[in-house]
Parts: C-alpha cells; sequence; structure tokens
C-alpha cells in the first residue's frame, strides 16, 4: 500500500484505455501532461452535439424536476416557506439549504457525467442524473470541503479563492469515475489544472460567455449551448484523466 495518494495508476489503466492517444491519465494529468486546446475542444463538442441534444436535455429536464422536488421537501421538513423565501431565517433555513445541497450533490455529478460519457463516446441516457447517489456522501463533503476553502481563498485578498475556484473544477467527475475519497478528488483536481491554469481559467471564461451568449439570444441559443458545453467539460476531463478507473489503494 502506497503512502502517496498521487501516485500512477499501475498496468490496469493502460489496459482499460487500450492506449488511446486522446485519453488522459491521472499520473499524465498531474504530470501536465495534456493539453487545453480551447478551439479543438469546442469543435470536438460542436461536432458531438449530433445526435445527443436529446440525452443532454433530458438530463436537464430530470434534474431541475428533481431539483425542485428536493427543495420542496426541504422547506416542508424544516418549516420553511415556499412563496416568501426572504422570510427563510435561522437555523431551520440553514438545515434546508444543507439537505438542498447534499441531495442535489449527486444529481449535479449526474448531468457531468452525461457530458463525459459523450466525450469519451460511451453509452449514456439522461436518466444518468440519477445514477449516483451510492456518492452521496464523498460528493457532498466534497461540495462542502470546495465551497469552504474557496469562501476562505475569496477573504484572503480574493486571488487565492479564484485560484481554488478554477482547480477544483473535476472535484466531481474524479468522486464518480475515479472512485475517489473528497479531498483526494479536490487535490488531484487541484494538482492537475495548477499545470495549465491559466489555459483551463481561460476554458472557463470562454464557457461563461458562450452561456451568456445563448441566454442573450432569446434563450434559443441555449438549445445548442447547454449540449456543447457540457460535451467541451467532458472532453476537457477525458483529455486531462481519461477513461473509467478505480482509483489504486492507498
Amino acid at each position: 500500500m502506497s503512502s502517496d495518494i498521487y501516485s500512477a495508476p499501475k498496468s490496469e489503466l493502460a489496459a482499460e484505455q487500450g492506449g488511446n492517444p486522446e485519453m488522459g491519465s491521472i499520473a499524465g494529468a498531474l504530470a501536465g501532461d495534456y493539453q487545453v486546446a480551447i478551439g479543438d475542444t469546442l469543435s470536438e463538442a460542436w461536432a458531438k452535439t449530433k445526435g445527443n441534444k436529446g440525452t443532454v436535455w433530458l438530463g436537464v429536464l430530470l434534474y431541475f424536476v428533481a431539483s425542485v422536488a428536493i427543495t420542496i421537501v426541504a422547506a416542508l421538513v424544516t418549516g420553511q416557506s415556499l412563496t416568501e423565501p426572504d422570510t427563510n431565517v435561522g437555523v431551520g433555513s440553514i438545515v434546508s439549504d444543507l439537505i438542498v445541497m447534499v441531495a442535489a450533490a449527486p444529481l449535479a455529478a449526474g448531468m457531468i457525467m452525461i457530458g463525459v460519457k459523450i466525450a469519451r463516446n460511451e453509452a449514456v441516457s439522461g436518466t444518468e442524473v440519477f445514477a449516483h447517489f451510492d456518492k452521496i456522501l464523498p460528493l457532498a463533503l466534497g461540495m462542502i470541503l470546495m465551497y469552504l476553502l474557496i469562501g476562505i481563498g475569496f477573504i484572503l485578498l480574493v486571488l487565492p479563492g479564484i485560484y481554488l475556484m478554477v482547480g477544483y473544477l473535476m472535484m466531481m467527475p474524479l468522486i464518480v469515475d475515479k472512485n475517489m475519497g473528497p479531498w483526494q478528488a479536490l487535490e488531484t483536481s487541484r494538482k492537475a489544472i495548477t499545470k495549465h491554469w491559466f489555459p483551463v481559467f481561460g476554458f472557463t471564461i470562454v464557457m461563461l460567455l458562450l452561456y451568456i451568449a445563448g441566454l442573450l439570444a432569446l434563450l434559443i441559443g441555449l438549445i445548442w449551448a447547454i449540449p456543447a458545453l457540457s460535451i467541451a467539460y467532458g472532453i476537457l476531463y477525458r483529455n486531462m484523466f481519461g477513461g473509467h478507473e478505480a482509483t489504486p489503494d492507498i
């Protein structure tokens, strides 16, 4: 058993990926052995939207419905108002928000994995949104740690918060796809992204601008923008960390 949580996966990884040059790996990502080609990534994502827009949008619809249901249940359990949310204060409001965050974490991970699986040409459906509730605890803990550390970073002159916000971009799929624990996923994402932090930062800015452009186009642009951006994120993850694998014993 290795004491280094970032030790490279052994031969199993190479076998599972079949030597596909488009696929990254945990070891390669941590060494910075990947490229962030924004134009090429968006071009590939656009091409992959053909035949996959319905899958992504079904995932979005299921995510939205489930999130609303979770919010209603959390409000009822904690005695919060659904019609006048501004009046919700105190411990009950905090508990309600915590329930929503914890229960919605696997839904968010499922939406991310739809884009990842399309990027890797794997079979996937919109119901992927509900496929990762077995990881609810590590996902929720990962989100709590991420928000806490980013918040502290913003308090410390803002820049550390921006650095961590970008650095933790791949936390969720690492927990689901690589079976990592919350802290290991956060640190693996941060260390890998740090190798090409500015290009990844540029990638997130371009993604945000394209989303805003879709909104400004009378929302119609989102029909194409959301699937393309979801898949683009999946392509970046694929190029960094590769295919599905179990993290080696640590």
